[in-house]
């Protein structure tokens, strides 16, 4: 998949600007910034559901303007909402969904889905009836049924136990293996660490890609412990340092990000509290925070 200057306007509001994106077979890609930055929107695009205003590029071999229906037919997107009927049961949900793929043995296909992601002991319950966690589960496997080649999956393991959400990646990541190209949108930045390559957005462009430790590495902020006697009744003044971002307890330290001008002022700081300070690498999280702080802050 390669898509060029892919764009999306709302009247005057754009909220997808000229994104270029190449994504190989066997590739895990993390979409990752803060809300409204055109992740959603572009997976929409993506599978064919969204018209872009302006691109040009390949999914699947198709031209992603012209061949919507094909692209549709042959991408598995998971969208953040459920998009499953209430009322019909579990078998039900896949059988239609199986239609609509057009498999060729469609009973064999939901049979062999059901079992594959343990729903054998709810196929007769209606989607409704589901917890979160098998609701998600389900929408998953409804997904998945056409084998597809590319997954555009948007925040799927929201809402999901620590079991759920381990089980949703190993699945990912046995696509990837198998070939298929994923895409995965996520808030959940450990996870999104879990990803080949990473690409960052931010008003509604990306402003970087790459491995996840590349653009952590990149990141324009500076990461500290502070570290003492405790030290976590520090948190709330720590952050009133000028330039620092924010701070959160790591073991019985604080973790500090911060932009590097502050070190001085953050080494006084350790001083003053007989604290030591300590530098650290930065996560992908910190990179995705240094984007979202206003204006007015990134210029303290």
């Amino acid at each position: 998949m390669a898509v060029h200057n892919l764009s999306k306007r709302y009247g005057r509001a754009t909220v997808v600007a000229d994104v270029t994106l190449a994504l190989w077979s066997g590739e895990i890609c993390g979409f990752v910034g803060a809300n409204g930055a055109g992740k959603t929107t572009i997976l929409r695009m993506l599978a064919g559901i969204l018209k872009p205003d302006g691109a040009a590029g390949q999914v699947l071999g198709f031209d992603l303007r012209r061949d919507a229906e094909e692209i549709r037919e042959r991408v598995g997107y998971m969208s953040q909402r459920l998009s499953l009927y209430p009322e019909l049961s579990v078998f039900e949900n896949l059988r239609f969904r199986a239609a609509i793929y057009g498999l060729r043995n469609p009973r064999a296909a939901v049979e062999c889905a059901i079992g594959e992601f343990g729903l054998v002991p709810w196929a007769g319950s209606t989607a409704g009836s589901l917890s979160g966690g098998w609701a998600r589960r389900l929408q998953l496997a409804a997904s998945l049924l056409h084998s597809p080649r590319l997954v555009l999956l948007d925040e799927p393991t929201a809402g999901l136990d620590a079991a759920a959400r381990q089980d949703v990646w190993r699945r990912v990541e046995r696509l990837a293996a198998a070939g298929a190209g994923v895409i995965v949108c996520t808030h959940d930045l450990v996870e999104a660490e879990r990803c080949s390559c990473a690409a960052l957005f931010a008003a509604a462009q990306i402003v970087a890609v790459g491995a996840p430790a590349e653009i952590a590495a990149g990141a324009r902020v500076a990461v500290f412990l502070l570290c003492g006697s405790n030290i976590r009744r520090l948190a709330k003044d720590v952050t009133a340092v000028a330039g620092v971002l924010a701070s959160s307890p790591e073991g019985e330290s604080l973790r500090v990000v911060a932009y590097p001008l502050a070190e001085p002022d953050l080494r006084r700081f350790a001083a003053a509290h007989a604290a030591s300070l300590a530098r650290v690498g930065p996560r992908l999280e910190d990179a995705v925070l240094a984007r979202s702080v206003p204006m007015s802050r990134q210029q303290t």
